[in-house]
């Protein structure tokens, strides 16, 4: 019978308790019948049936199901066809998705393809128990093929943290770093993923009393001790400890709030940081504040340009790219919402405008910036910004003047007053007025020699000048 078989678990696998008889039993009690008559087509759709009927009843449905379709391909069953594939694609239902995938493994139950599909699915339904047993399932199909797939390992690793399976999500990532030992970002990944492992075994993660969490933060402080971590991240990780513990008290003290969504946030790590934008989303349903979601924006804007900067580091220019753009329309939705919650903030509105400039909304970006220049902290470099978004639409009078505005204000840094008589200089080039455009690209070379491409454009206009005056007629 299948519940004595409960003792031949896969590896990967963890082997359930038996479930109380449910809804699935005239099902499972069928199966098990025309099973021992080697009817094992039959078999597995009364499994799936109960299955549908119980999604979380592992021993007698989806344990039993696998071992109905082992059973079935040594008896040689052949696996799905093209058109069988075909009628069990996921849908927009968890439910099906995962009836259709199971009934796929049924079909070649070492196919990782079907697996991956069980887990999705699973997740999606919410049932974590059927995505730790599934992903035992393909992390033992994967360890025991001749070349072992980083990808499926990788997936595994995602998915468990996800639901947090921290403790199965450390395996599978040390599974990939195996295979990929000079893979810098994986030992990361594995570093963060074991701290968060260890944290989690704290009652105040498996539903103790506040009084428990505080008796046991001392074991918790030295088992984050023992990560073999550096100074600042053991620092770290024992400050998100410390606020855990206070937030979890009274979670919706603002100061205990924000103290724990500032500890997580400075490990500069995605899934700490997932986890303070959990806490943020919370506060703002319960509390309605907005600078909590105004504080979700800044992590994922963090989050967003890291993940850019990791893609220029490894030389993916086209994802890279595609990276910015996300990043540069996720900034423009999230500052033109805070200028509306905020529309006396300058500096939001400065950021705002920068973003508009960048985006090619000049007109947007013109009457957003005539406003933050009003702002002292930002009012040369939302000029500059205006400038430069008056000479984007060639309006080259309005955009030199601002320019020497700007010069003009007063106490202006070198750096700044370089890009500023430069693009003044380029106002003057646009206009014809090469003489002017010659006076401030030499001012711009006797600070700086080497500043872009300076010395051509003087040499070129002289250049220029000189030959239309030999070729001036002589009265």
């Amino acid at each position: 019978m299948a519940e004595e078989n409960g003792k031949s678990q896969a590896q990967g696998e963890k082997a359930p308790a038996a479930a109380p008889d449910g809804k699935g039993k005239p099902f499972f009690d069928r199966a098990n019948q025309v099973a021992e008559s080697g009817n094992w087509d039959f078999a597995i759709e009364m499994l799936l049936l109960g299955i549908a009927k119980e999604p979380e009843n592992l021993l007698r449905g989806h344990h039993r199901l696998r071992e109905v379709a082992m059973q079935r391909k040594m008896s040689g069953g052949k696996p799905a066809g093209f058109m069988g594939k075909m009628k069990r694609k996921s849908t927009k239902d968890p439910m099906e998705s995962l009836i259709n995938a199971e009934w796929l493994m049924s079909r070649d139950p070492s196919d990782p393809t079907s697996w991956k599909q069980i887990i999705l699915a699973a997740q999606w339904g919410g049932w974590k128990d059927v995505v730790e047993w599934a992903g035992g399932a393909l992390y033992d199909i994967n360890r025991m093929t001749p070349k072992p797939s980083k990808e499926i390992y990788l997936f595994l690793r995602d998915v468990y943290t996800q639901v947090e399976l921290f403790g199965e999500a450390v395996r599978a990532c040390q599974a990939a770093a195996t295979l990929a030992p000079n893979d810098p970002t994986l030992h990361d990944s594995l570093r963060d993923l074991s701290a968060r492992a260890t944290i989690q075994k704290g009652k105040y993660d498996q539903g103790g009393s506040f009084t428990d969490s505080v008796k046991d933060l001392k074991g918790q402080m030295e088992a984050v001790r023992g990560q073999g971590l550096s100074q600042n991240e053991q620092f770290l990780l024992e400050q998100v400890v410390k606020t855990k513990v206070v937030y979890v008290a009274d979670p919706s003290v603002p100061g205990k709030i924000i103290a724990y969504v500032d500890a997580l946030a400075k490990l500069d790590e995605d899934g700490y940081e997932n986890e303070a934008i959990d806490v943020l989303t919370k506060a703002f349903k319960e509390l309605g504040t907005y600078r909590y979601k105004v504080r979700m924006g800044d992590i994922r804007i963090k989050q967003m340009k890291r993940r850019r900067e990791k893609l220029r580091a490894v030389g993916d220019k086209e994802a890279a790219s595609k990276a910015a753009k996300e990043l540069l329309a996720f900034e423009l939705a999230e500052y033109t919402e805070r200028a509306a919650n905020y529309p006396t903030d300058l500096g939001i509105k400065f950021e705002l405008g920068v973003r508009q400039f960048q985006a090619g909304q000049y007109d947007d970006a013109i009457s957003t910036l005539q406003q933050a220049r009003r702002d002292p902290k930002h009012r040369l470099a939302a000029m500059h910004a205006l400038g430069m978004a008056f000479f984007k639409k060639a309006w080259y009078t309005e955009a030199a003047e601002t320019f020497q505005t700007a010069l003009d204000s007063g106490d202006v840094p070198e750096k700044r007053r370089i890009e500023l008589m430069y693009d003044l200089g380029l106002c003057h080039e646009a206009t014809g007025n090469a003489v002017e455009a010659i006076a401030r690209y030499s001012d711009v070379a006797q600070l700086d020699f080497n500043y872009r491409d300076v010395r051509e454009r003087i040499e070129k206009l002289r250049a220029k000048a000189e030959q239309d005056k030999g070729e001036t007629p002589q009265g």
